[in-house]
């Protein structure tokens, strides 16, 4: 029998390595794809159409502001959905406002304000089943994007008609059979996030109140305080309006307020702005011309921000966008407006929005639910009860009932009893 020289067995043992990687590291898979493109509508049409179902089923809930016996829940980039409260037992939804771009809203006397990506439309909602636009203030909110400038496809070109916006997405799924590399993805899960505005492919593998307004929650952008509306143009940009004649609104001007600005809280003639680094505090008993008192910096971390005169309450949290790994209730002495100091920290698992009446605090805590303070001593708070409800993002405690958003729903307590705080309802359209 004839011996396999060194050689020869080199060149077997190579060819086997050839014959044996293609098998290792591919794989016939098959690949589910969904082409996802914008669709875009003439502004005159969507004014023409705000008015929508008052059956509008609600798929997700954004901000949580409240007038008299309504509730406007948004839905992030859909619109406003009107719910008549008169009986907290039974909510009613009265109205939707088809409102593409909206994420901020507003109410003064019959006048509701909403932002339509970078525009403000005053909406006289007298009768919500018939509202009319009566004052409309052009690119106010710098930083949202309405699709213009964006390609609707590769070879469809870019758009560049101001007259149009962008309403929806039209989704189609669609299945390929692909090579991929099995050794190097196993089970490979692959996500593209597509930008507004642009065809994209994701796939997966297979084998603080004030007279005469409304109340918003402790995430708001936009607020009212007396005959003035201020809202975030852009992370580090405050917009001032006039709304004295409230159905027509008069922008005043923009200025630089501060880095990575999140949230507004207005509390007399101040305002608190909670930012990533920290909170900024602005007189504005000159209305039209605010003043920068001082800032308190933090650890960086997203930042909602309540006050009440004497001291602010900041929750941080870490795990965002915001980055740093915070997760913390801060308690800071503003008596001195031009000198706030930490009066006290308070460890939290996952901390969002909060809330204050008298001397009741409410924080939302993650995955630890909601929990109550009392915060008659704000540098010794006393944990007084706690709600279980999870994945609560905001909430407003009026008049002894406490309104939560929470899960794609809003749900309603009384805290009459703080000890034994009762559940009234829970409402979704779905």
């Amino acid at each position: 029998m004839r011996k396999i020289t060194p050689f020869i067995r080199t060149l077997l043992m190579g060819a086997g390595i050839l014959l044996v990687l293609p098998g290792c590291f591919k794989d016939k898979i098959t690949q589910s794809y969904t082409i996802i493109t914008p669709v875009y509508t003439l502004k005159t049409t969507v004014l023409a159409n705000l008015n929508g179902s008052p059956s509008q089923p609600i798929d997700s809930i954004g901000r949580i502001y409240i007038k008299d016996q309504f509730i406007y829940l948004n839905e992030p980039d859909k619109g406003i959905h009107i719910i008549d409260n008169s009986n907290p037992a039974q909510p009613v939804q009265v109205a939707f406002l088809n409102v593409p771009g909206n994420r901020e809203m507003a109410v003064k006397g019959n006048t509701l304000y909403a932002d339509m990506y970078r525009d403000l439309l005053a909406i006289d909602i007298s009768d919500p089943h018939h509202i009319n636009v009566t004052g409309t203030s052009h690119d106010i909110f710098m930083d949202r994007y309405d699709g213009i400038g964006g390609y609707t496809s590769v070879n469809n070109g870019m758009i560049t008609d101001s007259n149009v916006m962008l309403t929806s997405y039209i989704r189609k799924d669609t299945v390929l059979k692909t090579t991929a590399p099995k050794s190097l993805y196993p089970g490979g899960i692959y996500y593209y996030a597509p930008s507004p505005g642009y065809n994209a492919l994701s796939s997966s593998s297979s084998g603080g109140s004030n007279s005469g307004n409304g109340l918003a929650g402790s995430m708001a952008k936009l607020v009212l305080l007396n005959n003035y509306m201020y809202t975030l143009s852009e992370p580090h940009s405050l917009a001032i309006l006039n709304v004295t004649n409230a159905p027509k609104p008069v922008f005043m001007s923009t200025f630089m307020a501060g880095f990575d600005l999140e949230t507004i809280y207005p509390f007399n003639d101040k305002l608190f702005l909670g930012s990533q680094e920290g909170v900024y505090i602005y007189d504005v008993s000159n209305p039209g011309n605010p003043t920068k008192l001082s800032t308190f910096t933090h650890g960086r971390a997203c930042d909602p921000v309540v006050a009440d005169g004497n001291y602010a309450y900041v929750t941080l949290h870490s795990g965002t966008y915001c980055g740093g790994a915070s997760n913390e209730l801060d308690v800071l002495n503003v008596q001195d407006l031009l000198n706030p100091t930490l009066a006290a920290s308070y460890p939290m698992t996952s901390p969002q929005g909060l809330c204050k009446d008298n001397n009741l605090l409410f924080v939302c805590d993650g995955s630890a639910g909601i929990k109550l303070y009392d915060a008659t001593n704000p540098a010794a708070l006393k944990l007084l009860s706690h709600i279980d409800i999870t994945s609560a993002a905001d909430l407003i405690a009026s008049n002894q009932r406490l309104l939560v958003i929470a899960n794609g729903k809003l749900y309603q307590y009384d805290y009459s009893n703080t000890q034994n705080i009762r559940l009234i309802s829970t409402f979704s359209a779905k």
